[in-house]
Formats: structure tokens, sequence, C-alpha cells
């Protein structure tokens, strides 16, 4: 390895060490600056978490024979397809081999009713700047849908910002700085590294097997913002984030 060839010391800088990177420094941490403490230091604010938990999301659930939609993966083409024997499906297989609308509008409703019974943010007017995550680019096509559908807003409500999606730069630049879109929908896209600081609520709609990965994504959320910097995208808010 080259840095094996030279004779330095090595010194490294990461904000995503994994085991690899402990085992080759032989787990000699110089300095460390965990998450918890930049929140005590205010340089990244906290988060309350909450679990919306929904039947099929944890026992799948069962499809009689019958006459079904088929979709193409790629193409979204749509065909009818009779079904020879009855359905047992499991959670892991939701939104890959099949498609549940309900259960994705089920999420996205009850995210909406806490908002508007003012459970979540009491003193907005507007749907906090939301950024929800998907499984494939097809899960993120029937999530815009659906909220599409439960918030009775038009397209620039919601918008997608994945690597596919038209324009995405331009799509990120809207939701970091403009009123709209309100809630943006990615995959991997904006997962890591890119500051959007008037993101306020984040929406795993896919499981996360990393834990760094994890610790990334949940930064989307926690970047600090005045009230007055909030203000310019979020004219309800009434303090800075917190």
């Amino acid at each position: 390895q080259v840095l094996d060839y030279f004779d330095a010391f090595l010194i490294g800088l990461t904000a995503t060490p994994d085991k690899r990177t402990f085992a080759f420094f032989n787990e000699n941490v110089v300095s460390e600056y965990s998450r918890e403490q930049a929140i005590i230091d205010g340089v990244n604010v906290g988060e309350d978490i909450f679990l919306i938990e929904t039947q099929v999301t944890k026992s799948g659930a069962h499809i009689m024979k019958q006459v079904i939609e088929c979709r193409n993966r790629l193409s979204r083409e749509k065909r009818w397809k009779q079904l020879d024997e009855d359905v047992d499906y499991q959670p892991t297989q939701l939104d890959r081999d099949i498609v549940n609308p309900s259960q994705i509008r089920m999420v996205i409703r009850t995210f909406r009713k806490y908002l508007e019974n003012k459970t979540l943010f009491p003193r907005r007017k507007e749907v906090p700047k939301t950024l929800i995550f998907a499984k494939n680019d097809s899960h993120a096509d029937d999530i815009i849908q659906q909220v599409r559908e439960e918030f009775g807003e038009g397209n620039e409500f919601c918008k997608k910002i994945t690597y596919s999606a038209e324009n995405p730069e331009s799509v990120l630049s809207d939701f970091r700085n403009n009123y709209n879109p309100r809630i943006a929908v990615t995959v991997d896209m904006i997962a890591t590294g890119t500051d959007v600081k008037p993101i306020e609520c984040l929406i795993f709609m896919r499981d996360v097997r990393s834990k760094n990965y994890f610790e990334q994504m949940k930064g989307r959320g926690t970047r600090t913002l005045s009230k007055d910097d909030l203000q310019k995208v979020t004219p309800s808010a009434t303090e800075n984030k917190d």
C-alpha cells in the first residue's frame, strides 16, 4: 500500500470512521468529537424520534388469488396479470417486489395528522421542510404521489431529488433557499455530505443497515439555523431551529 511505503507519521481525519479505519491506525484515536458533544456545544441541534409502525411493515400481508396490476420497474408501464395462487409477502419485499400504496398513505397521513393537530410544531402555519428517504427511485415516485394527494398540494409542494430526477441540482437549490418544495424525496443523493439547513423533519421509509450511514443521514436534519434565516423559507418560525 502507498500509505505503508513512506516512513512517516500517519494522521487520519474522517467524519465516518469504520472498523477498517480503526484497524489501520491500531485503534489509536488521538481526538474525537461526538454528535452528543456537538449538540451540547450548539454546533448541531438534537432530535425527537417518532416511530410510525404499520401492520404491513411489521408482519407483511396476504394477497388473495385475483387479477392484480403489475408494473415495469424501469418504464413504469402497467399491465394486468392473473395470480395463479394466493401470495404471502414479507416486509422485506415491500416496495421492491410488491407495492402497497395503502401502507405509504398510512405513514404520510399519520405525519400530516400530527402536524395538523399541532402535536408537532404547534406554532407553525406551513409544513416544516421535510426530507423523506425512499428505498429506490420507483418507491420515491410512489411516495411523492401519496404526499401530493394527502396534503392536497400541487407538484411544487413535493419533489424528487435523485440522480435520475429532472434538474436535481436546481430542485436541491430551491429546497434549500425557497419556500417550495416543502417536502423532498430522495434515495441516496442527499443522504450524506449535503447541507440543507432549513430541514426540520426526516422520514425514514427505508431500513438503514449501516450505523455510520444512519448517523450521516440523521445529520441532514441537525444543522443549526437562526430564526431570521429559518424564516426566509419557513415564515411562521418563531425561534431558532432547535
